[in-house]
């Protein structure tokens, strides 16, 4: 099943601009327990994916060899009236991190260079330790 936005379509429109700038998006898995599994995840908007970085031994690279669907769901505004879920299903990827960060290394570093900063890390342990590429694509948009 695909999914394209229209940005003409004013739902559309704002989940393409949500995509592009907000910094934390919120990714669940079905965990092996029944329960769904959210975290909060750095994430780029890429291809018409996205594109996010895991610990390989973490449990939602776990959950998602088994079980690949997910929503995907972006921060709201502040008076927590505005909201956004995707679903759709993650591509765990061949390529490594550090191969798809040359491919966005710009936008990442434009969203999360402060956040790396704050937390004393140099882009290269983004690589080393989430070095397992995720591409989200969704399937339907719910707003």
């Amino acid at each position: 099943m695909t999914f394209a936005f229209d940005p003409a379509v004013r739902a559309h429109a704002r989940a393409l601009e949500l995509l592009d700038t907000r910094e934390i998006g919120w990714l669940a898995t079905n965990g092996r327990n029944g329960y769904p599994h959210a975290v909060p995840v750095w994430f780029v908007w890429h291809d018409g994916a996205v594109l996010t970085f895991s610990q390989p031994h973490a449990a939602k690279a776990r959950n998602l060899e088994a079980d690949r669907r997910a929503p995907f769901q972006l921060e709201t505004s502040e008076d927590g009236e505005e909201w956004l879920l995707l679903q759709g299903d993650v591509e765990i990827l061949a390529e490594p991190t550090a191969v798809w960060i040359e491919a966005v290394r710009g936008r990442y570093l434009e969203k999360y260079q402060t956040g790396l900063d704050a937390l004393g890390w140099p882009l290269e342990r983004i690589i080393d330790d989430f070095s397992l590429a995720l591409a989200f694509r969704p399937h339907k948009l719910i707003s």
